[in-house]
C-alpha cells in the first residue's frame, strides 16, 4: 500500500453489511425504473405518429446521455477526492425528487417532450455522479476473491428487476396510467438513497489530496487512461459498440408495435427476455469457477451477441424476436461482468472515479449521435436493414478487439 493511501479493511465475507445494502437499495430503485421506462416510451409512442416518436425517444436518451459524456470526466475527479457515499446517497435522492416532479406533471397533464428532455438531462448528470462511484466502491466492499461473484449476483439482481419491472409497468400503465408508474419510481430512488446511509464506503484518500489542484487530478486520471494501451483500445472499440447498441430500445419499440402489430405488455416482454438473458450470464459466473484468462470469453460473448444483432429484425415472428433477444442478453452479460472485473482489479482505488468517469465518457459521447440520427434513419430505412447495419459493426468491432496490446494477457 502506498504511503499516499489511508488504510482500508476489506471484509473477508462476500455478503458483508455494506455489499447486502448496497445491492438491496439498487434492486428497490432497478425495479421502479424499469417499469417507468415502459411506461415513458409507451407514452411517446402513443402521443406521437410512427414517423415521429423514434425521433422523440432518440432524444430523449441523448439529452441523458450528452450530460454523461460532458461532465463525465470532471465528475469523477470528485468521486475520488470527497466522500462517494455522499455522492451516491445524494444522486439517488435527487433522481427520486425529479421523478417525482415527472409523475406531478404527467397527472396535471403538462408533461411535454421539454419536461421529457429537461428531466432526462438532470438525471443524466446524477448518473454521471453515481456510476463511477458505485463502480470504484464494489472492490472495497468485498474480498477480491469474490470479485467477479460480487458483479455477477450484482448485476443478476439488476437485470431481475428488468424481468418482473417491464411486465409490471405493461400492466400498470395499463390500469393506472403513467403517473402512478412515475410515482413509484420517484419512491424508490428515495428509498434506495436511505438504504446507502448506513453503508461503510471504506474509500481510501490520499494525504496529500487537498495540496493537488482539481486539474492536476483531471489529467492524471486521462495520463493514467492512455499509459494503460489495453484500457485505451478497449475504451475506444467499447465507443463505437455502444454507437451501434444505442438505438435498439428505440427498434425493439418500433418492431413490437409497427412489425408485430403488438403493445406495450409484449414490448414489456421483448425488454424481460433480454434481462432473463442478462441474468443467466451473470448467474453461470457466479457459480463457475474463476476465470484465470478472461479475454477469449469476453470477445468470443461480444461477438455472438454482433451476430444475433444482425438477424434480430428478420424475424418472422414475436416468439423469434424474444429468443434473440434472450441470447444477446446473455452474451452482453458475460462480456460486461468480466471486463469490469478486470478493470476493477488494475485500477487503483484512488484513481478508479476519475478512470471509470473517462471509460463512462468515451463509451457514452457517441451514443447521443447514434440516438439523434436513428430516428431519422429508421423514417428511411427498414428496421431489418438498421439491425443488420449496426450488428455488422459489432461483430467486427468484436473481432478488433484482438489486435488490443495486453488483451490476451487477462
Amino acid at each position: 500500500m502506498s504511503e499516499h493511501e489511508n488504510a482500508v479493511e476489506i471484509p473477508q465475507k462476500l455478503f458483508n453489511k455494506n455489499y447486502v445494502l448496497l445491492w438491496f437499495g439498487q434492486i428497490v430503485s432497478a425495479v421502479g425504473n424499469s417499469i417507468q421506462y415502459i411506461a415513458l416510451m409507451w407514452w411517446i409512442m402513443e402521443k406521437f405518429p410512427s414517423n415521429q416518436s423514434g425521433i422523440v425517444i432518440g432524444w430523449m436518451f441523448a439529452s441523458n446521455m450528452i450530460p454523461v459524456a460532458a461532465i463525465g470526466p470532471f465528475a469523477g475527479v470528485l468521486v475520488d477526492r470527497i466522500s462517494r457515499k455522499a455522492i451516491v446517497v445524494l444522486s439517488d435522492a435527487l433522481r427520486g425528487v425529479l421523478i417525482l416532479w415527472m409523475a406531478y406533471l404527467a397527472y396535471t397533464n403538462q408533461l411535454t417532450t421539454f419536461w421529457i428532455y429537461f428531466i432526462s438531462a438532470l438525471m443524466g448528470i446524477g448518473a454521471a455522479f453515481f456510476r463511477p462511484s458505485l463502480q470504484a466502491t464494489i472492490p472495497n466492499i468485498v474480498p477480491d476473491k469474490h470479485l467477479t461473484r460480487a458483479n455477477s449476483l450484482f448485476q443478476t439482481g439488476m437485470q431481475f428487476t428488468q424481468i418482473i419491472g417491464p411486465a409490471i409497468g405493461g400492466v400498470l400503465v395499463g390500469f393506472l396510467g403513467t403517473f402512478f408508474v412515475f410515482a413509484l419510481n420517484g419512491i424508490s430512488f428515495l428509498i434506495s438513497a436511505f438504504t446507502e446511509i448506513f453503508i461503510d464506503f471504506k474509500q481510501r484518500f490520499r494525504k496529500s489530496e487537498k495540496v493537488k489542484s482539481f486539474l492536476h487530478d483531471f489529467k492524471e486520471g486521462l495520463k493514467f487512461t492512455y499509459a494503460k494501451k489495453m484500457i485505451f483500445w478497449t475504451m475506444i472499440i467499447a465507443s463505437l459498440l455502444n454507437f451501434a447498441f444505442a438505438p435498439v430500445d428505440i427498434l425493439i419499440a418500433k418492431q413490437v408495435k409497427v412489425i408485430y402489430h403488438l403493445g406495450a405488455l409484449e414490448l414489456g416482454y421483448v425488454v424481460s427476455a433480454f434481462a432473463l438473458g442478462m441474468i443467466i450470464g451473470a448467474g453461470l459466473l457466479s457459480i463457475l469457477p474463476e476465470l484465470k484468462k478472461k479475454h477469449n470469453v469476453i470477445i468470443l460473448n461480444m461477438l455472438a451477441a454482433g451476430v444475433l444483432f444482425s438477424i434480430m429484425g428478420f424475424a418472422s415472428n414475436f416468439v423469434m424476436f424474444l429468443v434473440f433477444s434472450f441470447l444477446i442478453g446473455t452474451s452482453v452479460s458475460i462480456s460486461d461482468v468480466l471486463f469490469m472485473v478486470v478493470l476493477q482489479r488494475i485500477i487503483p482505488d484512488e484513481k478508479r472515479g476519475r478512470v471509470f468517469s473517462v471509460l463512462t465518457t468515451a463509451g457514452t459521447v457517441l451514443q447521443p449521435v447514434s440516438l439523434a440520427l436513428i430516428g431519422w434513419v429508421s423514417a428511411i430505412l427498414t428496421n431489418s436493414i438498421i439491425f443488420l447495419a449496426l450488428g455488422i459493426m459489432v461483430t467486427f468491432g468484436s473481432l478488433f478487439m484482438y489486435l488490443v496490446p495486453g488483451i490476451r494477457e487477462v
